[in-house]
């Protein structure tokens, strides 16, 4: 499957049990080809949010960085992204188990907020989320217009 299928988006409160597990959004179960297929990589995400990504979609982004010039700078990136991505599948319920050395450097505890983000997902905080407002138009212009031609 092509990680260009994928197409992630809303945003969903998720409760978190005692065993780190949240219960995947439905809605973004029924994008994944099939229930054998499930398979996701959890890593460090930007802004301080964790991401949540199908497998393919995370390779691609790992492949994608040796395309770039060897060099020491990215060996670095390599090794941080290899050490700090776990693969994770739900279990028969649709549970995703977030390892704890994760949820805490999120600073995620009894609750999760699930942001689909086009070919993947983001976990953040509540009260880490940033306000990122209402409207396309808090956000650069030139963005908002790429959106929208």
């Amino acid at each position: 499957m092509s990680t260009q299928a994928y197409n992630f988006n809303s945003e969903y409160e998720r409760a978190i049990d005692a065993k780190g597990r949240f219960n995947l959004p439905f809605r973004f179960r029924r994008t994944m080809p099939g229930p054998e297929d499930e398979k996701y990589m959890i890593t460090l995400g930007p802004d301080g949010a964790l991401a949540l990504m199908p497998y393919p979609v995370w390779l691609e982004s790992f492949n994608r960085t040796q395309a770039g010039p060897a060099g020491a700078e990215q060996r670095r990136f390599k090794r941080m992204m290899s050490r700090n991505s776990h693969e994770v599948t739900p279990d028969s319920q649709g549970r995703i188990a977030v390892p704890s050395r994760y949820l805490v450097s999120a600073g995620i505890d009894r609750k999760v907020i699930v942001i689909g983000v086009g070919n993947y997902m983001e976990l953040w905080a509540p009260e880490a989320l940033p306000d990122v407002g209402e409207s396309p138009l808090d956000v650069s212009e030139d963005l908002t217009n790429e959106f929208f031609r």
